[in-house]
């Protein structure tokens, strides 16, 4: 299950509401994720004393492909690579690829000019994939094309030749944006990026009409921190240093949490409530205000559908009895009135197989959270 929140007004941080990042590959596990496509399958090592993918030239072509994640209108993905082919014919970049006879692809090659791109990033809108590299000074565009594609990666082209050099894989992220948002503010409120020391990257004051701000980052992983002024210039709030990922979507209220024996559910990816036993999973939860001096009012909980998945129909929530144990009351609408501060409430959850669905992979569905 994954955990959302609402929030209206109240004081007092920047808070995380949704998470843009897929996955963030650093080559620093002790084998190759199962979600890469290598061909020729013996074509690539994974090095771990320096975490990189090294990708060797082989007498037909090169590739490591994940599959394009379904229903993501937006993607992008940014590949970081040691590679500095010094020789004709040593060629090797992305692809994006609809099958074998259908592909885009985006190469680094041997440059007259010595121009070294140490950055690699595609962006899909739709079925239109732009392209872009970097050198050390901001992404320059360099291409668009039309492609209904299934899969992603790398690839290195052509025979081993004397020269030729390895493609060497350092990072692959891949988010649903290239930007970071910051909502739940009022016009005329300003909203700094900074880096990780706290230097402005970029500003933007929230417009009439509006209800927040969007940044473009550097990289799709940046390590920094975000600051929100009111009207009059006066700091009011900072979140702390973090990596933000493209397509985060961050907003500035109060923080109410959900503890599960004692530990707060994952804001930003799944929290595994266990193995279904006789049909049937039931746990106890605590709604927690942790704010020493604000309360959270007419506060509401639901249970939502995840993407596509059904897992939402399974899944319901009551009030505690007041002795630990759960009301019998189950819905997948819950209202949990007011929250003093610091404050604590305890609920439960159900999740009930209600048909013969059968299947290998988790069931999802998420929780949502709404107050004052």
């Amino acid at each position: 299950m994954e955990l959302e929140e609402d929030k209206v007004g109240g004081i007092l941080g920047i808070y995380k509401k949704w998470s843009g990042l897929l996955f963030d590959d650093t080559f620093d596990s002790v084998g190759i994720d199962p979600r890469y496509q290598i061909s020729p399958a013996n074509a690539c090592k994974l090095d771990t004393s320096i975490h990189q993918l090294h990708m060797a030239h082989t007498s037909i072509e090169t590739m490591v492909l994940f599959d394009i994640p379904a229903g993501e209108a937006n993607l992008v993905c940014e590949v970081s690579a040691d590679y500095i082919p010094t020789e004709l014919g040593d060629e090797g970049g992305i692809v994006v690829w609809q099958d074998g006879y259908h592909r885009l692809e985006f190469l680094e090659s041997k440059d007259t000019t010595t121009v070294e791109y140490s950055k690699w990033r595609v962006q899909k809108k739709d079925n239109q994939w732009t392209f872009y590299a970097d050198r050390g000074y901001g992404w320059e565009l360099f291409d668009t094309a039309p492609l209904a594609a299934a899969k992603l990666g790398a690839i290195l082209k052509n025979p081993q030749v004397n020269g030729f050099v390895d493609l060497k894989l350092d990072r692959v992220v891949l988010c649903r944006s290239s930007q970071v948002t910051l909502g739940n503010l009022p016009a005329d409120y300003t909203a700094y990026l900074c880096d990780a020391n706290g230097h402005m990257i970029a500003s933007a004051t929230v417009l009439p009409g509006w209800t927040g701000v969007e940044f473009d980052l550097p990289t799709l992983a940046y390590h920094g921190q975000l600051k929100v002024y009111d009207n009059h210039g006066a700091l009011l709030s900072t979140l702390d240093v973090s990596t933000m990922y493209g397509g985060d979507v961050y907003l500035y209220g109060t923080d109410l949490r959900v503890l599960w024996s004692g530990t707060e559910l994952n804001l930003t990816g799944q929290t595994n409530l266990g193995t279904m036993y006789d049909n049937v999973i039931q746990v106890q939860m605590e709604l927690h205000n942790p704010s020493a001096n604000k309360a959270a009012r007419d506060i509401s909980m639901g249970i939502l559908k995840y993407r596509d998945e059904f897992g939402y129909e399974w899944a319901d929530i009551c009030h505690d009895d007041g002795t630990d144990k759960p009301n019998g009351n189950y819905t997948q609408k819950l209202t949990m009135g007011s929250l003093d501060p610091l404050g604590k409430k305890k609920f439960w959850m159900k999740v009930e197989r209600k048909s013969s669905h059968f299947g290998i992979k988790p069931l999802h569905f998420m929780l949502d959270i709404d107050h004052m």
